[in-house]
C-alpha cells in the first residue's frame, strides 16, 4: 500500500517534469517574451533541471555546436533515473 502511493507519487512527478520540458522546448521555438507569468514559470522550474547537464556538456565543448544537446541528454537522464526507480520499487513489492 505504502509502496503503491510511493510508486504513484513518482510516476507523476516523472510525467509532470517531461510535460514541462516538452513545454521549454516548445515555448523556445515560439515565445520571445519570457516575462509572461506562465512562461517564467516553466523556464524556472526546468532551468534547475537542465543546469547540471549544460554545465558539464559546456566544460567539454559538446554545446558549442549551436544545438542545446543537454536538454536532449537530460530526457534521456530523467528517463533512465525514473526506469530505475520504478524498477527498484516493483521489486520491493513483489519480494513483499
Amino acid at each position: 500500500m505504502f509502496l503503491g502511493l510511493i510508486l504513484d507519487i513518482v510516476t507523476i512527478s516523472y510525467k509532470l517534469i517531461i510535460l514541462l520540458l516538452f513545454a521549454r522546448a516548445i515555448m523556445s521555438w515560439f515565445v520571445r517574451d519570457t516575462s509572461h507569468p506562465i512562461v517564467n514559470f516553466v523556464y524556472s522550474v526546468t532551468e534547475p533541471i537542465l543546469l547540471p547537464m549544460r554545465m558539464l556538456f559546456d566544460k567539454y565543448g559538446i554545446n558549442s555546436m549551436g544545438i542545446d544537446l543537454s536538454f536532449i541528454a537530460t530526457f534521456f537522464a530523467i528517463e533512465f533515473i525514473f526506469r530505475l526507480i520504478i524498477s527498484i520499487l516493483l521489486r520491493i513489492v513483489t519480494y513483499y
